[in-house]
């Protein structure tokens, strides 16, 4: 499984080949432990696991004031198809 952390405590992205519902159980949703909860079960379920750089996301009204205040950028990075 790949998770990108946020900011906040949480994650913006989960990529994964195979899910099991014990990975997000007894999770406390909206809280600034979420990846920390989710990864301590990643560990029980015997799954393995890589962090990609933290991001910010967006799911506040704060958020979101940061970002409209950022510059739109349709870019697309060197490397990457298209």
């Amino acid at each position: 499984m790949v998770l990108a952390p946020a900011e906040d405590g949480g994650y913006a992205l989960i990529g994964a080949r195979r899910i099991s519902p014990r990975v997000f159980a007894d999770v406390e949703w909206g809280g600034a432990t979420v990846l920390a909860q989710t990864l301590r079960n990643l560990q029980r379920a015997g799954f393995s696991y890589r962090l990609l750089r933290t991001v910010w996301d967006v799911d506040r009204p704060e958020d979101l004031q940061r970002l409209r205040s950022r510059p739109l950028s349709l870019a697309v990075p060197r490397g990457a198809r298209r």
